[in-house]
């Protein structure tokens, strides 16, 4: 009888405990964040395949000029798609919801869901169907034949060198124990 109470006792106990997963809505917050992240590194990642990506191109000029300088907008074009937009989609996909405060593990573990979507071949290739039909435009000469070539390797080396979940948590208050960011044009 003592067991069974014991036992009883141990199942009521971890049904009252909080949940400790990552919420849905935590999850779209931090979805809808990458889109700031996203612009906030721009130059970086230009910068990064201009000297890293383009000496690899047939053509390292028309590269610096146009292939480095355009992919952060479509990776910006992309994060707004699949996650701004989508991000409740992308939060299904990890089986996450309900509402509370999350950790800095948490993010980490957000973030390396979103690093393997990112990095996925799958992925990848839908996404440069999409930037084909919806970011490209008709005036934009050599816009799709450039995805078709470019997006893939200069995405790779992009997700490679920027995408590292740890660091981009470590800067964020949940993992710094800031309560309010600072803003970025009004540091303190």
């Amino acid at each position: 009888m003592k067991v069974l109470i014991t036992l009883l006792l141990a199942v009521a106990s971890t049904m009252a405990a909080p949940d400790t997963r990552f919420s849905c809505s935590e999850c779209v917050n931090e979805m809808h964040h990458l889109g700031f992240l996203i612009n906030q590194g721009h130059e970086a990642i230009t910068a990064y395949l201009q000297t890293n990506y383009c000496p690899t191109s047939d053509d390292v000029e028309e590269c610096e000029e146009h292939l480095a300088f355009y992919y952060p907008h479509m990776l910006g074009a992309l994060v707004q798609h699949y996650f701004v937009d989508g991000a409740v989609h992308v939060c299904q996909t990890m089986g996450i919801c309900e509402a509370r405060a999350y950790t800095c593990d948490e993010c980490v573990q957000g973030l390396e869901w979103v690093e393997a979507y990112v990095e996925d071949p799958i992925m990848v290739a839908e996404m440069m169907i999409w930037l084909e039909q919806n970011f490209c435009i008709n005036e934009w000469e050599g816009c799709k034949e450039g995805v078709a070539k470019y997006f893939q390797p200069m995405h790779i080396m992009a997700m490679e060198k920027f995408m590292i979940p740890t660091e981009i948590c470590n800067q964020e208050p949940v993992c710094t124990g800031e309560t309010h960011p600072p803003h970025p044009t009004h540091p303190q």
